[in-house]
């Protein structure tokens, strides 16, 4: 398979119980993408200070590249700028994969793929919720696997989250991540998302394909961070001309309101 996984991480919250269930996330990330996939390469996209000594080790095909300023915008933009293949994989680096998910059925003659995710609270319309532990270092591998395996449906429904399976030829005509949504992120994923429908591509989820992901691992959405939020909310109304809602956004069954619509890239289908 011609793909490039790429897992950003923040070096440093400031916070060492958070920093601790980061590090916990990351490792059994790894080492699930080494005992999957140990043929397909893994970049490391470090960003916010020195980086972490993170056991690259677990996976046996890995790069590091390191961004000094907090942003996983930007640090996930400068690692897709290294690759050379025609698929790229962004994954969060606290989702752990099970045996047989990156699987023959997976269908690449769309250009935008989603797994889907399973999460240990209520979430997504989308998701599957299942507890089987956490960032906390409870984690039951075992269980998630059996899970995992018993619940794949196969097919595919329209739809949008991370892990995100993505054409490098399409990320590029987009531009990849808005580094403007840095230093904490909040509403780059819908900002990328919103592009990529504007570009005339119907993203889709692959129902076969289960992920586990810890969740809410770097505290992005803690109440701390209410501002970064707002100032994310704010732009986005301000380059699009709208303000972003939930409705639709994990389906990806909404529609553009072109009348309202500022952002208007040479490369949208208008």
């Amino acid at each position: 398979m011609n793909l490039t996984i790429i897992v950003p991480t923040l070096n440093s919250t400031g916070d060492v119980e958070q920093d601790k269930k980061i590090d916990y996330s990351i490792t059994q990330c790894l080492k699930s993408l080494g005992e999957t996939v140990p043929e397909i390469p893994v970049i490391i996209a470090s960003n916010g200070g020195d980086p972490k000594l993170v056991p690259e080790y677990l996976h046996p095909n890995t790069t590091r590249i390191n961004i000094w300023e907090q942003g996983q915008c930007k640090a996930v933009n400068a690692a897709v700028e290294t690759t050379n293949t025609d698929w790229i994989m962004i994954t969060n680096d606290d989702m752990v994969y099970p045996p047989g998910w990156l699987d023959k059925y997976i269908n690449f003659n769309f250009d935008c793929i989603s797994l889907k995710l399973v999460e240990p609270n209520d979430g997504a319309p989308t998701f599957l919720k299942h507890f089987c532990g956490g960032a906390g270092g409870d984690f039951n591998k075992d269980e998630f696997y059996d899970f995992a395996k018993k619940q794949s449906k196969g097919g595919y429904n329209p739809g949008f989250n991370f892990p995100l399976l993505i054409k490098k030829e399409l990320w590029d005509l987009v531009g990849g991540y808005d580094i403007n949504y840095d230093p904490w992120g909040s509403n780059g994923d819908s900002d990328l998302e919103y592009k990529i429908k504007l570009a005339g591509v119907q993203p889709v989820q692959y129902q076969s394909s289960l992920i586990y992901h810890f969740s809410q691992t770097s505290g992005t959405f803690h109440p701390s961070k209410h501002n970064y939020w707002q100032k994310n909310f704010d732009y986005f109304k301000e380059k699009w001309g709208f303000e972003r809602t939930s409705k639709g956004i994990w389906e990806a069954n909404f529609e553009i309101p072109m009348d309202k619509l500022k952002y208007k890239p040479k490369w949208a289908k208008l």
